[in-house]
């Protein structure tokens, strides 16, 4: 993979991934996808040369490495093991890269399954936003030997603007899901700050100007507040659902490793509530609206 002749594929056609594909077909790389509800972004791939595929065997049939981008650990298990997954079509060694927010534990499995067949696996989550994946520059923290890291580093720069490696496999599914539990907990504060802030009659703009104005100010608080201060809750392209996701995982491995995570347990626990309540495909500046109307229950 040290040159622009490997064949990848690429499942997982979403916000994120639809444009690191693009910037991987931009970069030379022969592309195979596979497609799932949408045919938009397919067909956008398609336009620039790509082939598609109806299931991870026959991708993996005809490629050097498979880049996952998809939601669960669970999806991730099933395109690896099932019945059309990639093991079974496998006719070569091939690279495994997973950028999702997986489990760590199941990465390990994965990474030890596949290094019973000659093959390799990186997990390489990712940093920063759609608009990045469109313009290639993610930021990416990669786990995987040095051996494997240097073989993917040409394919993975065609994606990113900071490039990490971070460790062994599944180092970096666990900085993931520590940051994610992190910015998850932040998002759940906001909401009730938020939510603090219209029911004692503080102004929302009064508010951000005061907070933007001292250290409490990044890009993650200007994203989250547009929602209460101007209703576009699209500059965070990011699920409630998928949120408390990953907040769920940062929990497990918290417990697993026996450290506390009372905050994060709390956060949760409400985004339990707002996915329960039918709000999971709303994006997470949305989480500020929602809140008030639950907390009004």
């Amino acid at each position: 993979m040290a040159n622009e002749k490997a064949r990848v594929g690429f499942i997982g056609l979403g916000s994120m991934g639809v444009g690191m594909a693009a910037n991987v077909a931009k970069s030379g790389y022969p592309l195979v996808v596979m497609g799932n509800k949408r045919r938009e972004p397919v067909e956008r791939l398609l336009g620039m040369g790509a082939t598609e595929v109806s299931s991870p065997a026959e991708m993996v049939a005809q490629v050097d490495v498979v880049i996952l981008c998809v939601t669960t650990s669970g999806v991730v298990e099933d395109i690896v093991y099932g019945d059309n997954g990639l093991l079974s079509g496998m006719q070569h060694p091939f690279m495994l890269i997973d950028c999702g927010t997986s489990e760590p534990e199941s990465t390990l499995k994965i990474g030890a399954e596949l290094a019973k067949r000659d093959c390799s696996m990186l997990d390489v989550p990712l940093g920063r936003s759609a608009e990045a994946a469109e313009a290639g520059t993610l930021n990416m923290m990669a786990g995987g030997s040095k051996e494997h890291f240097a073989q993917a580093t040409p394919l993975l720069e065609t994606m990113s603007e900071n490039l990490f490696h971070v460790g062994e496999l599944g180092v970096g599914h666990k900085l993931k899901l520590i940051n994610n539990g992190f910015s998850m907990s932040v998002a759940c504060l906001m909401a009730e700050a938020v939510n603090t802030a219209q029911k004692s009659g503080v102004d929302l703009q009064l508010l951000y100007d005061v907070m933007a104005a001292g250290p409490n100010r990044s890009d993650f608080f200007d994203w989250v507040m547009q929602g209460p201060l101007t209703g576009d809750e699209t500059k965070l392209q990011f699920s409630l659902a998928n949120g408390y996701k990953d907040i769920g995982y940062f929990n497990s491995m918290a417990k697993a490793y026996g450290a506390s995570g009372n905050l994060p347990e709390q956060a949760e626990g409400m985004l339990k509530k707002v996915v329960e309540a039918g709000k999971g495909d709303d994006t997470i500046p949305a989480l500020m609206r929602h809140w008030q109307a639950l907390d009004k229950a």
